[in-house]
C-alpha cells in the first residue's frame, strides 16, 4: 500500500504560466500526439538580439516560440519523478499532473499595447487559437489516475506562433481556458488538443482548463486515491445545462473562469532567450497548513479538495469559498465572479 498522497489542481478558465515538462525535447514538446501517432514537433525560432533597456528586439515576425517552464517557489524545476519540492507547509512534494489551455495569445510591444501571436495549428497541441500545455509524462508519480482523467506520454512546453509584427517586446499575455465556441464540444469528434479525455468535463461545463497534482507523505490517508485537489473550469450550466446552445460568449456564463495573465520583464522579453515561469507553489498558496485536520478551506483530512462540477464554482457560498475560493486571486480572479480582480501571482518571466 502507498503511503503518498497526491495533490491535484484543475483550473478551466484563463491563467497564464510557465512550466517545464517531462521528457520533452529541445523544443519543449515530445513527439507524438496526445493520444499517440507520429509527429515531428521540432521548431526553429526566429529571434536573437540579447537583452538590454526595457525591451529586447526579437527579430523580424517571423515564427516564434515561447517557452514556458514550471517550478516551486525555491526555483525547483516542477516535473515528474521530481522529489522534496515546496507547496505551502510542505516540503516533501513529488509533481503528479500539470497542464493547461491557452488563447488570446499576445505579445506586448514596447508601450505595452497587445501585439496578436497567431498560434500556428499542427494537428497535435493547437487548433483554431487554442493551445495545451502539457507537463505531465504519465510517468513516477504521473502515472497516477485521479477520478479517470487519462494522463499521456507527450509533452508540450512551448506556444508556437507568428506574431502581428516584429519587436521588440516587453512581455506576454494570455488567457487560460479555452472560448466558449470550442469550450462546449464533444471529445469524440473535436481535433487534438480538444479531443484529450483527461482535461474534459462534459459539453454542458466543457472543458478543465487548468489541472495539477502533487502527492506528499504528509497529507491525507494511505493510498494513492488521497489526494490534494483543486479543479477550475466555467461555470456555464445556465447556457447549457439544459442542453441548450453553447453560449455566445464568455459574459454569458455565471463565473467564466477564465484569467486573463499578463507577464511583463524588467529589461525586456525576448522570446529566444527568455521564457515564462508557472510558480506552483504561489499557485496552492492561500490555504491552511497541509495535514491538519479542522480547517474549514481543507477536508476532514486535511488536503485540499475543490474538484468535480459543484467543486468548480457552485459548490456553495460557504464551503465553496472555503474550499475552491482561495486559489482564485492568485490568478487574479474573482471567486464570486469568476471575473479578473487583482493581479495574479503565478506567472513571471525571471
Amino acid at each position: 500500500m502507498r503511503t503518498s498522497h497526491c495533490i491535484v489542481l484543475l483550473l478551466a478558465a484563463t491563467a497564464s504560466f510557465s512550466l517545464f515538462a517531462c521528457g520533452d525535447d529541445d523544443s519543449g514538446a515530445s513527439r507524438g500526439t496526445p493520444d499517440g501517432g507520429a509527429f515531428d514537433a521540432s521548431v526553429t525560432p526566429d529571434a536573437s538580439d540579447t537583452d538590454g533597456g526595457a525591451t529586447v528586439d526579437s527579430g523580424g515576425a517571423g515564427e516564434t516560440t515561447i517557452r514556458f517552464k514550471a517550478s516551486d517557489g525555491d526555483g525547483k524545476e516542477w516535473k515528474c519523478g521530481s522529489s522534496n519540492l515546496r507547496v505551502g507547509n510542505l516540503t516533501d512534494v513529488r509533481p503528479g499532473d500539470l497542464r493547461l489551455y491557452v488563447y488570446d495569445v499576445a505579445l506586448l510591444a514596447a508601450d505595452g499595447s497587445p501585439v496578436p501571436f497567431q498560434l500556428a495549428d499542427d494537428g497535435k497541441w493547437q487548433h483554431q487559437g487554442v493551445a495545451l500545455l502539457d507537463f505531465e509524462d504519465a510517468t513516477a508519480e504521473c502515472a497516477f489516475v485521479i477520478f479517470g482523467k487519462a494522463k499521456s506520454a507527450d509533452t508540450n512546453t512551448v506556444l508556437r506562433g507568428t506574431p502581428a509584427a516584429a519587436g521588440p517586446f516587453r512581455g506576454v499575455r494570455f488567457k487560460i481556458g479555452v472560448p466558449p465556441s470550442l469550450n462546449h464540444t464533444d471529445t469524440a469528434v473535436a481535433p487534438s488538443p480538444l479531443s484529450l479525455t483527461g482535461m474534459d468535463h462534459g459539453i454542458a461545463d466543457g472543458r478543465q482548463f487548468l489541472r495539477a497534482s502533487f502527492y506528499s507523505s504528509t497529507t491525507g490517508a494511505t493510498g494513492n486515491s488521497d489526494h490534494n485537489l483543486i479543479m477550475l473550469r466555467t461555470v456555464c450550466n445556465n447556457a447549457t445545462g439544459d442542453g441548450g446552445a453553447p453560449p455566445a460568449d464568455e459574459e454569458t456564463c455565471t463565473k467564466p473562469n477564465r484569467p486573463l495573465i499578463t507577464v511583463e520583464r524588467e529589461g525586456g522579453f525576448d522570446p529566444a532567450q527568455h521564457e515564462v515561469v508557472v510558480d506552483v507553489t504561489n499557485l496552492f498558496a492561500g490555504y491552511s497548513d497541509l495535514g491538519t485536520a479542522g480547517p474549514a478551506d481543507l477536508n476532514d483530512s486535511g488536503r485540499i479538495d475543490c474538484f468535480g462540477p459543484l467543486h468548480a464554482g457552485n459548490l456553495g457560498p460557504t464551503l465553496g469559498a472555503e474550499r475552491c475560493g482561495k486559489f482564485y486571486p492568485n490568478l487574479g480572479l474573482a471567486y464570486d465572479t469568476g471575473r479578473p480582480s487583482g493581479t495574479q501571482t503565478v506567472f513571471r518571466a525571471p
